[in-house]
């Protein structure tokens, strides 16, 4: 199997774009899962940027280091692969193996790497597949082995009867369809109403607090498209704050939905 090395562009190191290939498993409540032997070393993988991952999400980037001793350097990465199940998306990246030899056992770099799905991440957790059997269980690297929880379970079309306080903050992650409020923003709610919104990451800087809905706004939204015989999905967290909202008020037209992945959330 071939394998990628990163470029350099200016100074910061791109992207390998390698394509995961996703296998089917019916077996979702066990612990492996099913994918192909591994034939290089093991490596494990971490998010680069979690805020940026969302339920939409059909690629991600993420970091690769090598488990063993090779000298700080990760090396070759080889293809990813995918293991998409009911309730998880379980992905292995091995890097290529290295000859025999002594080598020093200072931290080995991260290798940025794109991850291609070829679906929508959904209400899948993201796993690292290296932290599920094998070398790098019992490791630092392998604490959790769920590298990105979805906040979509359970999920149901039912609209919860939560009543926002007059002042609250959250983080929104935003997306489908199209609208100038797409993106990740923290968001600050005072006597009701959005008085500030900070873009984090690469968002749009021209997003303000009057294109900005509350969670009580988006709650708003999905009745109304339940009430028009759209689809729409809300999950809540163990406190009862909604935690994802999706809703497509016409699932023939385009471009109509949307969907807020909502985290962060602190009243005041």
């Amino acid at each position: 199997m071939g394998h990628l090395r990163p470029r350099l562009v200016a100074a910061l190191s791109a992207l390998v774009v390698v394509v995961g290939c996703a296998v089917e498993d019916s077996g979702a409540g066990s612990t492996a899962a099913v994918l192909p032997a591994q034939v290089g070393d093991t490596a494990t993988w971490e998010l680069l940027d979690p805020g940026a991952v969302s339920p939409a999400s059909q690629w991600l980037e993420v970091g690769v280091t090598r488990l063993d001793c090779s000298g700080g350097e990760t090396g070759a990465v080889l293809e990813p692969h995918v293991s998409v199940e009911d309730e998880r998306i379980v992905i292995r990246i091995d890097v290529e193996k290295l000859p025999d030899g002594a080598y020093d056992c200072s931290g080995n770099d991260a290798v940025p790497v794109e991850v291609h799905l070829g679906q929508p991440v959904g209400s899948g957790d993201l796993v690292d597949a290296a932290c599920l059997d094998g070398d790098a269980v019992d490791t630092a690297a392998c604490v959790e082995s769920v590298r990105w929880a979805s906040p979509t379970r359970p999920a149901s079309s039912a609209i919860p009867d939560w009543v926002a306080p007059p002042d609250y903050s959250f983080t929104a992650q935003s997306s489908c369809g199209e609208r100038g409020f797409i993106g990740s923003f923290a968001v600050t709610v005072e006597g009701g109403e959005v008085t500030h919104v900070e873009p984090l990451g690469d968002s749009w800087e021209g997003v303000t607090p009057a294109m900005t809905p509350t969670i009580t706004a988006m709650l708003d939204e999905a009745r109304e498209a339940l009430a028009q015989g759209g689809v729409v999905e809300v999950a809540v967290d163990d406190a009862g704050v909604p935690s994802w909202i999706s809703l497509d008020p016409m699932p023939n037209a385009i471009d109509d939905e949307a969907c807020y992945a909502i985290s962060d959330y602190r009243s005041a």
